[in-house]
């Protein structure tokens, strides 16, 4: 009866009338729906809270960072400026050296020099003069010259002669200790024939070569190594049985030059690149040590290691390049 007659008053009045039970649910609702904004807003308020202090973490967080990266960077800068430093000191104290060694160099050519100019003039000096007085000496004693003295005449102007060779060898060996060098890269097999061609045509001992690829060196300088030991090599082996002479490589960086001659005694080994060093007497090879010693100072100056060594019965000379200086 009650609802209808609400129903009858809201038709009348044109509004909608809540019965009790109705107007409590709705006072409920109402209610549970302020008690959620209010749990919103204060979990919002929490949320806002939240944001706060997590932005203000990181940003102390990001300040401590940047201080420390600041404090790294400084560290770092001092670490460049110590280091820069260093570099100056050790760019200065290079410089210097290089300056005192150039000029030692320099000082070193200039005596070299002059130490060949007065071996080449002065010290030929006497031998002409002690030449030319053996032809006048044996002039004024004419044909009443003793045969002993004629002898010794002769002895004299032999070793007069030899004198002239040694200072000769001499020069040249000082020479090639300071010539500049003119190094490129060149065919080992053709250097060899060419040098084989040039000086061993008519070799009374056969010479094999198995030699290919290319080295860095100065051509004509290695020539002369080349040629040096190549004779040395025909010398020691002519006077034996089936003599013959191999010219290999071991490796890409290392020739060989092998041969059947009679090799030379164990305690001449530390002196056999010495100059004017023989490992044997003049009654048994000609020489004036001057071959080994030449070879050795031209291979030393290319940076090659020059050794002699007796294996078997075989007398072997090997040339060892770096493989840096290889091309």
């Amino acid at each position: 009866m009650l609802r209808l007659l609400i129903q009858l008053l809201s038709f009348v009045t044109g509004q909608r009338l809540l019965t009790p039970d109705q107007a409590k649910r709705q006072q409920l609702e109402l209610e549970d729906l302020r008690s959620k904004q209010i749990a919103l807003e204060a979990l919002s308020n929490k949320l806002r809270g939240e944001m706060k202090r997590q932005q203000s973490m990181a940003r102390d967080a990001l300040k401590s960072r940047q201080i420390k990266l600041e404090r790294v960077i400084s560290a770092k800068q001092n670490d460049i400026d110590s280091l820069n430093e260093t570099l100056k000191q050790l760019s200065q104290s290079v410089d210097f050296e290089t300056q005192r060694q150039i000029k030692e160099n320099t000082d070193l050519l200039a005596q070299l020099n002059w130490l060949s100019g007065t071996i080449a003039h002065d010290f030929r000096a006497p031998l002409r003069a002690i030449d030319a007085y053996t032809f006048f000496l044996a002039d004024d004693l004419g044909d009443t010259v003793p045969p002993e003295a004629e002898k010794s005449l002769e002895e004299i102007r032999r070793n007069g002669k030899r004198m002239g060779v040694l200072l000769d060898a001499l020069i040249e060996y000082l020479r090639l200790g300071v010539c500049p060098l003119n190094i490129q890269p060149h065919d080992l097999g053709e250097t060899l024939t060419q040098v084989i061609n040039e000086h061993f045509d008519f070799s009374p001992v056969p010479i094999e070569l198995q030699v290919q690829g290319q080295w860095r060196f100065d051509k004509p300088l290695m020539m002369r190594t080349f040629k040096e030991l190549i004779d040395n090599a025909i010398k020691f082996s002519r006077d034996t049985e089936s003599p013959k002479i191999i010219i290999r490589q071991s490796s890409p960086h290392c020739l060989e030059i092998i041969d059947t001659g009679v090799g030379f005694a164990e305690e001449h080994k530390a002196q056999k690149f010495q100059l004017f060093h023989r490992m044997h007497g003049n009654d048994e090879f000609k020489g004036e040590g001057i071959g080994l010693a030449t070879a050795e100072r031209i291979a030393s100056r290319h940076h090659i290691a020059l050794r002699l060594n007796r294996v078997g019965s075989q007398t072997v000379v090997s040339l060892q390049l770096p493989e840096t200086l290889n091309p």
